[in-house]
């Protein structure tokens, strides 16, 4: 389900209402007739981030109307983290958009009790496909994945309707066995040559 954010038009400078407790926001693309200045309550800007990142999607209830938009944009107060202003993206539903989302590596602790570690490379791809199909993240599940597996960007199954834009061939997560890496250092550097001289 679609988080809802209620927002209201700003009227007033960013600065005036970050004071009266506001986070800023703009919202822009063909799904709007303008680019528009608002302002969300900060407590409950706060609430959605938690579960919610860059990419995102989330509809914005707006003079009663409600628009599907992607998150493009968060910024941050640069000493104490807080949201100051987000960007984001609203369309037809129809239309083509392009993303990068987050790759979330389930049931990893299957993994741990076979003595193996997820070695991760790449945690987003980019996709695009319409705003009604496109998902916030994508799962992959690596429990029963064995030592030396590798996952692609092909491997990785999409929603019907989203299209994969990175590399398909591209290397994201691999298996290894716990220790194996330090293992192959501590071999190398024993073989270093000079060292039986």
């Amino acid at each position: 389900m679609v988080a809802v954010l209620n927002a209201m038009e700003r009227k007033e400078s960013s600065k005036k209402a970050r004071k009266k407790g506001f986070v800023t926001c703009n919202v822009y693309g063909p799904g709007v007739e303008r680019n528009m200045d608002l302002q969300i309550d900060n407590r409950e800007v706060n609430k959605f981030l938690k579960g919610h990142s860059v990419g995102a999607k989330t509809k914005l209830k707006v003079n009663g109307n409600e628009l599907l938009c992607i998150v493009k944009e968060i910024q941050y107060g640069p000493v104490n983290r807080n949201p100051l202003h987000i960007d984001f993206y609203t369309s037809s539903q129809d239309e083509v958009v392009r993303i990068r989302v987050p790759l979330l590596y389930k049931e990893r602790e299957q993994l741990a009790r076979e003595n193996l570690v997820l070695n991760i490379l790449e945690d987003e791809i980019e996709i695009q496909g319409t705003l009604g199909v496109l998902p916030e993240f994508i799962e992959i599940n690596v429990s029963k994945m064995k030592e030396k597996s590798t996952i692609t960007v092909g491997d990785i199954n999409l929603p019907e309707g989203v299209r994969v834009l990175s590399d398909r061939d591209e290397v994201v997560a691999r298996i290894v066995r716990a220790g194996a890496e330090s293992d192959e250092t501590e071999s190398g550097e024993e073989t270093e040559p000079g060292e039986e001289e």
